[in-house]
């Protein structure tokens, strides 16, 4: 499991580019999953019904993912927008991301060189102006405890920055929280030692 942090887009931008009076449209968006990319290319495809193309890549997942990826040339001949536009994406070490490129034809053929590098193109220039946040890897842990141990646990819980997914207070207080994945260890052992061994942490995902 790769745990290293990466960018992900802070915003959606569209940035419209000009090649031999073609107009390439370029939307780009974050989408987590295969399914939010998939819903993004239709609402473009949607707002531009009348384009000569809705050409479309995606990376669901980190910037280095080679499973959860697709593409398109929507009508294009084959390779000269998809491949290209995803390839932009891949080199961009940006996950969680889909660009669709609407294409109004100008009249003038761009051939399949030239198609390439416009659709590639237009990819380069939503992405160079894109904002970005850095996204740690999150893992999930569950616990239980008395409620003398709350104060100590509320204390790591704000020095770890930890989010509280729940916390249901019964006999006990049963926690589920999301933790950054490279500091779940120090958290479960330090919550371990400072109840002397009677509040025992677990991870879910494992």
């Amino acid at each position: 499991m790769n745990t290293t942090p990466y960018q992900v887009l802070s915003a959606p931008l569209m940035v419209q580019t000009e090649v031999k009076r073609s107009k390439f449209l370029a939307y780009v968006a974050p989408t987590s999953t295969v399914a939010a990319a998939k819903l993004f290319v239709q609402q473009i495809k949607v707002l531009h019904p009348d384009a000569s193309h809705n050409c479309w890549a995606f990376v669901a997942g980190r910037p280095e993912n080679s499973v959860d990826i697709g593409y398109s040339d929507d009508g294009e001949p084959s390779g000269c927008a998809g491949r290209p536009m995803l390839n932009v994406l891949q080199g961009s070490n940006i996950g969680e991301i889909t660009v669709v490129v609407t294409r109004y034809f100008g009249g003038t053929k761009l051939g399949t060189g030239g198609m390439a590098r416009a659709y590639g193109g237009a990819v380069s220039a939503v992405l160079e102006q894109v904002s970005t946040n850095e996204k740690s890897v999150l893992n999930i842990l569950s616990f239980s405890c008395d409620y003398k141990w709350t104060t100590m646990i509320e204390m790591l819980i704000k020095q770890f920055n930890i989010t509280i997914v729940s916390a249901d207070y019964l006999d006990v207080i049963n926690y589920v929280v999301e933790i950054d994945v490279r500091q779940d260890d120090e958290f479960i052992d330090l919550v371990y030692q400072r109840s002397s061994g009677q509040v025992i942490v677990k991870k879910v995902n494992s």
